[in-house]
């Protein structure tokens, strides 16, 4: 698995994975890591790809620059990087996957390439399922750019009801992850934008430890997750939704955990399948 272009060094160590390689996007770090640990991929190999199967994962290509497509076939994993789409045009050989089903129904009607719909996976390999006595966490997980789009009250209305706001965006690999949905009661998923593609991964992955989530409705979300989510409109609304969970029993909380007989970790091995 190929994230980068291998011909193209980057500069800069410090922001590369694990310290070598190639500059990466965390998103497209940790895709890679999970599903190369997952299926015993290569993973950004120096040499012996040339008759693989390779798969980019949203690099880093900047709008109007060209990309080196290697391997025997070539795939690239478009994520939610609406921007490649105008890469892919340039390279029709190219297979696009996508993860979502409202992101296959754009790229189908958008390019000449070959799109594939391989659904999102989870972070949660292990089947870890959060243990609370009571609901205190309401947790936001994205860059740390993206949390100034939150409601301004968001802070204050949580603490009014004695629970606290975490906002995580420090991660770099699956583990990171995994600690982040060990410590939150409720997730609160919140793009008060539109999204040309997106897909339903913090969904899915909080859901996998039993975490329901309150989520600014997106067309993704309710292709793929209808029933499995609390989905809002407003903040009024989402207020409303916190202080329902709050007062129901806790051994009913994890009604998201359904999600794990509905899209479990494995689906990603679909990939097999381009080989």
């Amino acid at each position: 698995f190929l994230n980068t272009n291998p011909h193209n060094a980057f500069e800069s160590k410090e922001k590369s994975y694990r310290g070598h390689g190639h500059l990466q996007r965390v998103s497209s770090m940790i895709r890679a890591d999970q599903i190369a640990e997952r299926l015993g991929a290569k993973l950004n190999p120096e040499s012996g790809y040339e008759n693989d199967v390779c798969i980019y994962i949203k690099p880093m290509v900047r709008k109007g620059n060209d990309f080196k497509f290697e391997g025997k076939r070539a795939y690239l994993d478009i994520i939610d990087g609406h921007n490649l789409g105008q890469l892919a045009l340039k390279h029709p050989e190219v297979g696009v996957i996508t993860c979502s089903k409202a992101d296959f129904d754009i790229m189908s009607n958008s390019i000449p390439n070959k799109v594939v719909f391989i659904p999102q996976h989870h972070c949660n390999f292990e089947r870890f399922k959060r243990e609370r006595k009571q609901i205190t966490t309401v947790g936001v997980i994205g860059t740390e750019s993206s949390f100034a789009f939150l409601p301004d009250n968001l802070k204050l209305e949580l603490e009014k009801r004695g629970m606290e706001l975490i906002n995580f965006s420090k991660f770099f690999d699956r583990r990171d992850i995994v600690d982040f949905y060990s410590k939150i009661d409720i997730q609160i998923v919140w793009r008060p934008w539109e999204k040309r593609l997106s897909n339903p991964l913090k969904l899915i992955n909080a859901a996998s430890f039993g975490i329901p989530s309150i989520a600014l409705d997106e067309e993704a979300f309710i292709k793929e997750l209808d029933g499995y989510y609390f989905p809002v409109k407003t903040f009024e609304q989402f207020l409303e939704k916190v202080d329902t969970l709050k007062s129901v029993p806790l051994k009913t909380l994890s009604l998201g955990g359904k999600i794990n007989q509905r899209v479990p970790h494995a689906t990603f091995s679909g990939i097999l399948l381009l080989c």
